[in-house]
């Protein structure tokens, strides 16, 4: 059974896990020793090493183990646990009794010149990973033939150095040759083909790590840009060396704590690049790092330039004077970093050159006439080489993301969207794939900021023009309708019956002449004249009425109390006084009767509620509802009616409607007398 309930978590204990976690047991192991050690014979040397044994160790071990376990770095997980690994061992060793043949016996001497040339498997350790980052497999043919060449070249190194004739090195010039010598003539030619072989697999790593960084897309690159973070500190830390030294005459202290924070910035980089790439800005972070670095080496070449000159004038205040020049002339290249910060960015990145350079053409263009900020996507399409980047604006009017047609635009899933702004208020987006670099789209985003705000603005226009041209149209349209209308109304209704009631009277004026008719039908024909008058009149006034309501002549108040009171739905009323433009009072009344109206016909609601205020110099028409809420402003509808003549008193009219909830219309107009 306990077989049987290990058998699944061993089987997803990959090989490259397995090989990890046997080198973090060996290192552990190494540190347990390495502790007995400062146990039996404690002293501060001894406790000081272990402490960087433990952390030089453990560093290593932890990033390598978490790569192990990704199951994406294949063998680079291990091999960034051998930094670790190593460190303890050399640390071990400089923990051992000076008289190892008393204590570890014939073992002792054959330790001590198997470590002779062990130095350049620190450069072994480190070389690895970076051939094999960030796949954990080297893709091409001459990275398999390099580290053939580097192990080879490490293997030639550490042999030489144990078997060569003569003395060992300080302190171990005593220690016998337990492994024999080889003849002095192979050891000179064997030394003068390793030791150069150091320095030209160095370059072949260089070459290597630039050619994967240029044959890869824009995730590799970024991972690539993690590995160079790490390789450079190694000269920064020769820079804080020299400036140590120059300063104080002392560099051994910088130098150890340099070499040991790139040793264990190494894997912990690598580990990142390969992992998460993009948990930090890194085009930035190393951008900065070169940009204080050019400061850094200007003000040691002041200095060491200044304590030159000076130490053949002044002998003794040579340094007091040459740290008040580099001083001087720190305070005077501040203006300067962020020039340099440009070059650095141009130098390094030439796609943010180039974007920025496109943005500043159009800009400059756009400025002089000769183009129209809409080509900002075409542009930036060809400076950045990505034919798929699409910039986004924020409409002022309904907020949603559209393209320079006004279309809303959508991200697709997975990909960039890197928001803009001007002011504190959001302009509108950057879309690209997944494949572009975000920090790049940042940069880019931030510089086109003024022509987004141009072309957005332009596109809010362009739209509010079309709208009122619709507005126009329709409003046209149903004034010709309503023009019609009343056309056929009169003609069908008053016309008919005036025309008609000229008739009878014309008759009847005639008879009468003749005297064939009475006093008696002549009053009764009379008493139907006036009916017809009467009936007239009327519809005179219906058709009157629907032009500007009569009710209005007592003021809006009087209106919607009329309104209300002919409603069979119980109202809440509440009206502020105003005093109103008739042309604004007809409206509001038009906004209140048609959204009662669509209340009670269409949502069966059964209680409604009207308010009529004026603040901040608009005029607030709002009627709320609890019917079943399907109200919506469609073409040809009364909604859209009232949209209209509302937009030609330039306001503009809101419908929320959710199903089971109500409806809410509100009407927005400017007010003067508010």
């Amino acid at each position: 059974m306990l077989r049987q309930a290990r058998t699944p978590y061993a089987a997803k204990m990959s090989g490259s896990l397995r090989v990890a976690v046997a080198a973090v047991v060996m290192t552990a192991a190494v540190e347990l020793v390495s502790t007995a050690l400062v146990i039996t014979a404690p002293t501060d040397r001894g406790v000081l090493l272990l402490g960087v044994a433990v952390v030089l160790g453990t560093v290593p071990a932890l990033a390598g183990l978490r790569v192990a376990r990704s199951h994406r770095g294949g063998i680079l997980g291990p091999l960034l646990v051998l930094p670790g690994l190593l460190a303890d061992l050399i640390l071990l060793s400089a923990l051992l009794p000076s008289d190892p043949p008393d204590s570890l016996g014939g073992s002792g001497d054959a330790i001590t010149v198997a470590l002779q040339g062990a130095w350049v498997l620190v450069y072994v350790v480190i070389a690895l990973p970076l051939l094999y980052f960030p796949s954990g497999r080297v893709a091409t043919g001459f990275g398999r033939w390099l580290v053939r060449l580097v192990l080879a070249d490490a293997v030639v190194f550490m042999t030489v150095a144990a078997t060569a004739p003569g003395p060992f090195l300080p302190p171990n010039e005593g220690t016998p040759h337990v492994f024999g010598t080889m003849p002095g003539t192979l050891a000179t030619v064997l030394t003068v083909i390793s030791l150069p072989g150091l320095l030209l697999t160095l370059i072949a790593l260089t070459i290597h790590l630039v050619r994967q960084y240029h044959s890869g897309d824009d995730a590799d690159r970024r991972r690539f840009r993690w590995a160079s973070l790490g390789a450079g500190l190694l000269p920064a830390t020769l820079l804080a060396t020299w400036l140590s030294y120059a300063v104080t005459g002392n560099a051994i202290v910088v130098l150890v704590a340099g070499l040991t924070t790139a040793y264990l910035a190494l894997p912990v980089l690598l580990a990142i690049g390969a992992l998460r790439p993009e948990l930090l800005d890194i085009d930035h972070v190393i951008a900065g790092t070169a940009a204080h670095a050019v400061l850094t080496a200007a003000l040691l070449a002041v200095y060491t330039a200044v304590n030159l000159v000076t130490g053949q004038v002044f002998v003794h205040r040579a340094p007091t004077v040459a740290v008040a020049a580099t001083a001087l002339c720190a305070l005077l290249l501040v203006p300067a970093r962020g020039w340099i910060q440009q070059r650095i960015d141009r130098w390094l990145y030439p796609a943010r050159k180039a974007a920025y350079a496109a943005i500043d053409e159009l800009y400059r263009d756009t400025v002089r006439a000769r183009a129209r900020p809409e080509q900002l996507q075409t542009r930036l399409r060809e400076a950045l080489r990505e034919e798929s980047v699409i910039v986004g604006y924020r409409s002022p009017v309904h907020g949603d993301l559209v393209d320079g047609a006004g279309v809303t635009l959508t991200a697709p899933d997975g990909w960039h969207l890197v928001p803009m702004s001007l002011g504190g208020e959001s302009i509108g987006a950057l879309v690209a794939p997944p494949t572009s670099s975000e920090g790049l789209l940042r940069d880019v985003a931030a510089r086109a900021s003024p022509l987004v705000e141009m072309v957005r603005l332009r596109i809010d226009l362009r739209l509010a023009i079309l709208q009122a041209d619709e507005s126009r149209a329709r409003m046209l349209r149903a004034g010709y309708e309503e023009r019609v209308r009343l056309e056929r109304d009169l003609h069908d209704g008053a016309q008919q019956r005036l025309v008609s009631l000229g008739v009878v009277l014309r008759l009847t004026q005639r008879q009468a002449a003749r005297g064939d008719v009475d006093v008696v039908e002549v009053a009764g024909i009379l008493d139907q004249a006036v009916a017809e008058l009467g009936t007239t009149v009327s519809e005179l006034r219906q058709l009157a009425h629907g032009i500007r309501p009569s009710c209005l002549d007592d003021g809006l108040l009087a209106a919607l109390s009329g309104l209300v009171s002919s409603t069979p739905v119980p109202i809440s009323l509440h009206v502020a006084p105003i005093e109103l433009d008739p042309d604004l009072e007809t409206t509001a009344y038009y906004v209140a009767a048609e959204a009662i109206t669509n209340a009670v016909k269409h949502a069966d609601a059964q209680h409604i509620a009207l308010d009529v205020s004026a603040a901040g110099g608009e005029l607030y028409v709002r009627v709320t509802d609890d019917g079943s809420g399907s109200a919506a402003v469609r073409e040809g509808s009364g909604l859209a009616g009232l949209s209209d003549r509302v937009g030609a008193q330039g306001g503009r009219l809101a419908v929320s409607s959710r199903r089971g909830v109500g409806t809410v219309v509100e009407a927005v107009m400017p007010c003067a007398s508010s």
